[in-house]
Parts: C-alpha cells; structure tokens; sequence
C-alpha cells in the first residue's frame, strides 16, 4: 500500500493488514468533500485495489468534529451546465462504486456528523458503527436544499434497509441519531463513546475473522412492502398522494420517488435515473433559491458579518451566568434553551406565587426536552441544576447577561430596566426580548445605554431559528458582537436589525396580517383566505397564525405600527373590539375560529360574506398568484421594499432570510425580495397599481421599487450567492 503524504488524508497500515484512512480536510472546521479531496480518494483507491495483504479498510474522521459533512455547496451551487452537473454526479457515482467493489471488507466508523455525501460513502462500505452520543447525526438532507441525494443515496438506502424506512429519511432530509441507525439497520453497531476505541478494534476483528452476524431480514409484512413488486408499488403510490400537495413548489420531492423507484433494479440503471433526476432539479428555481437561503444562513452565523468588533468582543469576560426576568412561555423557553446549552441561568419572577408557576413551567419544559432526548434521571437533573427561579432582582446581580421578558407595555419595561440597572454588575448586558417596543427607550431608562440591546426570540423558542438582535441608538459594537455570538451558541440564525417600530419581521409581516383582517371585516370567507395562502406556499393562513399568536398580542404590534404602516387604524380598531370580547384565539377557545379542547372547528362568521377571491383578473399582469394570495402578499413586498431602503438591515438577503426563518414565507420563492426579482420589478409596480386604484394608498408603489421597474435593475446580482466560505450539506 503506498504511504505517500496526502493533504486531506492520513492512511495508515496496522500489524494485522488493516489499512485506516482517515481523512482531515485542512483549514475546514468539519470534513468536506472538496475537489481536491476527491481527487486525493480517488488514488487512494486505486492503491486499495492493486495491494496486496490487505485484509480490512476502516474509513474515519480523523478530526473531532464529525465524520463527513457532505459535498461543497458552493462548488454545487457554481455549476454553471448540465453537463457540468452531470460529470460531477458520475465521477461521486463511479467513485463509491469502486469502494463498493474493494475486494476486501470495508468499515466506515462515523461519529458527529454523517450527512450527505458521508453517508452515501459509508453507504458504499461494507459496515458502519457509529458513535452513541448525541453529536452523531446521520442523514441525507439534500431535500433542503431542493435536490437529491446525487452519489447512490436513494438507491443503496431503500436497498439497504428498506424503501418503507428510507423514504421519510430522503423525502424529509432528517438525520437519526446512532440508536436510531441501528435499530433500522442503517448502522451494525452504536457504540458508547467509553467504549468507543476498544469497540472499534473488536469490530474490526471481528469483521476479518468473519463473525459478523446476517442483517435481520425484518418481519414478512416489512418484506412483502420492501422487496416484492406489488409492495413497493403500494409503498412508493402512498408516497406519491402524501407529497401531492407539495409537489408543484418542491420537485425534488417527486424525483427523489422517481429515482428511488428503480432502487431494486440493476444498480447502473438506477444511478443513471438518479444522475437525472439531480441534474434536472439543479437548475430548477426552487433549488436556487433553496441553495441562496442556504448561503444566507451561513452568511449569517459569522460572527464578522454583524460586527466589526469581533474581535474585540472574544478579550470580554464570557458570558456564563444568563439572568432572565419573566418565567412565562417566552422567558422560561429562553432560559431553559441556555441551561441546555451550558449557561447558569436564572429567572426572576415578580413574587413567591410566579416564581413557582415560573418553576412549573420550567418543570415540564425540562420533563419534554428529557422525553424527547430520551435523558436518564441524571441528565434531566444536571439540566434542572442549572436553572434557578426567584423573585429577588437582587440575585441577577452576577449574570453578564440579563433578558427582560415580561408583559409588552413600555411602561412597564422600562420599570424593569432601571430596577435592573441598579442591581446588575456595571459589565452585564441588559436585553429585551420585545417584539415591537422601543430599544432604545428601554436604554433610557438606564445609566447603560450602550450596554441594552433587543433579543427577539420567536415563539416556540426551542423550534423557531431567528433571533432579531436589535441594536438601540446607543448600543455599542461590542455589546453587539457578543449577543450576535450568544445568539450563534444557542443553535440559532442571528439577524442584526435597528431599532424600528416592529424591527423586521413583525413590521413586513403585519400588513399581510392586516390586509386579512380587512378582508375578513369586508365579508371575506375566513377559512377560503387561509386556504388560498397556504397554496402559494406559507406554512399556515394569516388567521390561523394571528389565533396562534394572539390577538392581544396582534394589538400590541398594531399599535406600535401606528405612523409605520398604512392604514392600520382600522387593523387595530378591528382587534381591540375582538379582544374586548375576550376572543385572543387559540388561548381563549374564540378568535377567527372557535376552538374545542385547543382543536380548531368553526371560523368566525361575518354578516355579508362574499368569496374572498373575488377580485377581478382585469388589469393584472401574470405572476402566479389567485386575486387573494396577492392582496395579501403584496403587502409583505411593499414593506420589504421600505425595509431595505431605510437600511433597517444591512443586506437583501437579511430581509429575505429573517422572513423565511421567522415567518414560514415560502422558502420555494427564497423571501420578499427574491420574489420580486423572479416576477420581475416592472410586473410588481404595474399590479400594485392595479390594487391601489381596488384597496387604496396601501398599495403605492414605493418610489424605489418604480425606479427598479425603469431601470432594469433587481436586488440580486445572481440567483445564489456563494460568497460566503465553502460550506456543506448539513442538516
């Protein structure tokens, strides 16, 4: 075996003849499979197959992070032809085909991160065991990025553990944990990490003396679905009618059914259907604008892209000690999302009976996090000694970090920030996880002003990925970066915004939620306007969503909109005189729907209902839309047009990123901006001025937007931009 130097792999031979390679990617804080590294695999494989002696090859990482990760989505995402693309796909095809057919038994030992093209290596191996911790992630999440696995994904998974159990592992892209993997015989063996070293070399043994036990075949009904015709006809129609409704805006999940359905033919016959189905989504809308989020997201977790001071910010005293006031939904899903994480937390209630709600609360949010980890007694106690509650401000004194989350009064805020800022060492920052309020009054409030800033988490707090860092008038860059790299250590996507009535998300958001209600007063069909909405893409209907958030808190918003937005006065007119009635939606059993034991059964009725898509067609240009759907998401478009000419974020694509993740607007069309860029300025402004001369100044055309129209220019100088470093497919 040549032992010639690498620059991504160590490859070395033991005293029993089994070769390890291991491969490190330099400069990269997780393996990837690069061009250069598949070049470098490449040879090693001809080696592999023309030595001599060889009696095992175990395949590894040698770095802690993860195995593999997955291909270069910038190299992906800079193809520039289908015959590039399907060059690309063939030479990943043809490569683990050779290792494949290595003439010696192959192992692959995963831990973190198997994703993507790491799993489809390890897929080509003749055995996989894998790390039993809770880094170790195995899957194919190609489908978030609107493709396919491209290098013999959808057919080795179905034919190694069935197609019933390998479709929702493709048409999902979720990732299993090593327990998981082996329990659908996707792994041999999940191995705990203090085992981990002496159960390698057993395996190994084990493996080159041939005592491996046979894969369970499964039970004859999981045989009959997986390997016989009329089974797998059954499973994959199944499929079909569950992704129907999806396909239109999301082909690749039709093709990954295409691809898997030749999963039991003659292997080249399915990798050629494979190689297709990825070549022809590359290039598909969906994808590109799946692939820019992408990047945007990236974009957005580096700590540089929000502050220059950085740098600065890694010499300040580390946050440890996280204080948080209020232990209601949002405040306990805060503080028991950093207890996760390592933080000393401490919430803060106003007396000894909210403390002890507060402490319940905390109680079953710990009890379902520890249910969902499938945690022992000690782990759901070594969380629980992490979180404190009181009702003594007095005990945040000692916290670098202190987040207001109490009622959405500004009076009532700007209380708790002057009693903070008396007891609160001089270093600590002081947050607000406000949705709407002023930043910077809360900052007035103190003798700190440079040190307050906003945290918008969203809720649930433990699902939803944006957080809205606001930056006050004052607020310094330091205090800036140390949030943003706060925010990055809690799993979630940062987006810097200033301090604006409504920030982003709620501002752009509101004047589609307003524009529902308005329908709705009007006579418009409550469930027909969500149901239009949810076809072009949003994951629920604006009614839906305002029950769900309440309509108390809707007012809240409304009000702070007021000299914001136009003609809002009616908006909040309509939710105070439901919420005088005590109709908050989803909470209070009554709001656009009536619910029973929190089941939504009847929308709320209004005298003089005509159907909510009877707009005329006359005068529209085509964009796609029913007359509904773009009454109410032109209101979004106008108002991410004055987002971004006032500078309320820095960058387009944080505009479109903190609408997707915060919001749930259609990924498919890759945000507000992106959208408009497709349809196209000049269509934009002359349907806008058709809803103008039908609903009213509302729906001006932003003068901004009318020069674009004129000009020729878009928002985006190409459909995804890979400017930011190489990253991988990773769930």
């Amino acid at each position: 075996m040549n032992t010639k130097p690498y620059q991504n792999f160590d490859v070395t031979t033991d005293h029993r003849g089994v070769v390890t390679v291991s491969m490190n990617v330099p400069d990269r804080p997780l393996n990837v499979l690069t061009r250069s590294a598949m070049l470098e695999l490449v040879t090693i494989v001809a080696d592999l197959e023309r030595s001599q002696g060889i009696v095992a090859v175990v395949f590894c990482s040698g770095k802690e992070s993860g195995f593999l990760a997955g291909a270069d989505v910038a190299v992906i995402a800079d193809i520039q032809s289908p015959e590039e693309a399907s060059h690309m796909i063939e030479a990943g095809q043809q490569m683990f085909a050779r290792i494949e057919s290595l003439p010696m038994p192959t192992i692959a030992v995963i831990h973190g991160p198997c994703l993507g093209g790491g799993l489809e290596w390890s897929l080509a191996c003749d055995h996989r065991i894998a790390r039993d911790n809770s880094s170790t992630k195995i899957g194919l999440p190609e489908m978030k990025l609107g493709l396919i696995p491209g290098w013999g994904g959808t057919q080795r998974l179905p034919r190694l553990i069935g197609l019933r159990q390998a479709l929702p592992l493709i048409l999902t892209g979720a990732h299993v944990d090593a327990k998981k993997a082996a329990k659908i015989g996707l792994i041999d063996r999940a191995i705990l990490p203090d085992r981990w070293d002496y159960e390698i070399d057993q395996f190994v043994d084990d493996v080159v003396g041939g005592r491996i036990p046979q894969r369970s075949a499964g039970s004859l009904w999981h045989r009959m679905l997986d390997r016989t015709r009329l089974g797998r006809f059954a499973t994959l129609q199944i499929a079909n009618r569950s992704v129907r409704s999806k396909a239109k805006h999301y082909p690749a999940l039709p093709a990954a059914l295409r691809a898997m359905s030749h999963s039991h033919l003659n292997l080249t016959v399915g990798m050629a259907a494979e190689r297709t189905e990825f070549v022809k989504l590359l290039s598909t809308p969906t994808c590109r604008h799946l692939l820019s989020l992408f990047f945007a997201r990236e974009r957005a977790r580096k700590p540089s892209t929000w502050s220059t001071a950085s740098t600065v910010a890694m010499h300040q005293p580390p946050i440890r000690k996280v204080g948080v006031v209020g232990a209601g939904a949002m405040g306990a899903g805060i503080g028991q999302l950093a207890a996760t994480l390592g933080y000393d937390v401490t919430l803060n209630e106003v007396d000894e009976a909210a403390g002890r709600a507060g402490q319940t609360r905390i109680d079953k949010l710990i009890d379902d996090l520890a249910k969902r980890k499938r945690w022992d007694d000690a782990g759901r106690k070594a969380l629980a000694d992490r979180i404190r509650v009181c009702w003594d401000p007095h005990s945040l004194a000692d916290c670098e970090l202190v987040i207001e989350a109490v009622v959405e009064r500004a009076d009532v805020k700007a209380d708790v920030f002057q009693q903070l800022d008396a007891v609160v060492k001089p270093s600590g920052i002081l947050a607000s996880n406000t949705s709407s309020l002023s930043v910077t009054r809360m900052g007035d409030a103190t003798t700190r002003s440079q040190q307050v800033a906003g945290l918008h988490f969203f809720n649930p707090v433990h699902r939803m990925e944006l957080v809205e860092v606001v930056r006050g008038r004052d607020t310094d860059d330091v205090t800036m970066a140390r949030l943003v790299g706060f925010v990055r250590t809690l799993g979630k996507t940062p987006v810097v915004t200033t301090d604006t009535p409504g920030f982003l998300v709620n501002r752009v958001l509101f004047p589609y939620l307003g524009e529902a209600i308005l329908m709705v007063a009007g006579g418009g069909d409550t469930a027909m306007i969500d149901r239009q909405v949810k076809k072009f893409g949003m994951p629920m209907g604006p009614l839906e969503l305002l029950d769900q958030v309440g309509l108390d808190v809707a007012e809240h918003v409304a009000e702070s909109l007021r000299g914001v937005i136009a003609d809002v006065e009616p908006v909040v007119q309509f939710l105070h005189r439901m919420v005088s009635k005590g109709h908050l939606g989803r909470k209070s059993g009554q709001g656009f729907y009536r619910y029973e034991d929190g089941q939504r059964r009847r929308a709320l009725s209004l005298r003089g209902r005509r159907r909510a898509d009877a707009d005329p067609e006359l005068g529209f240009l085509p964009d796609g839309f029913s007359p509904t759907a773009r009454r109410l998401v032109y209101p979004m478009l106008i108002e991410a047009v004055r987002c971004h000419d006032e500078s309320v974020v820095d960058s387009a694509w944080a505009i479109d990123l903190a609408m997707v993740l915060g919001t749930g607007f259609a990924p498919h069309l890759g945000g507000p901006l992106h959208m408009i860029d497709q349809i196209g300025p000049g269509t934009i402004a002359t349907n806008l001025r058709r809803l103008r001369d039908l609903h009213g100044d509302r729906f001006v055309v932003p003068d901004s937007l009318r020069a674009m129209s004129q000009s020729g220019e878009n928002y985006f100088d190409q459909l995804v931009d890979t400017q930011s470093p190489s990253v991988t497919v990773e769930g």
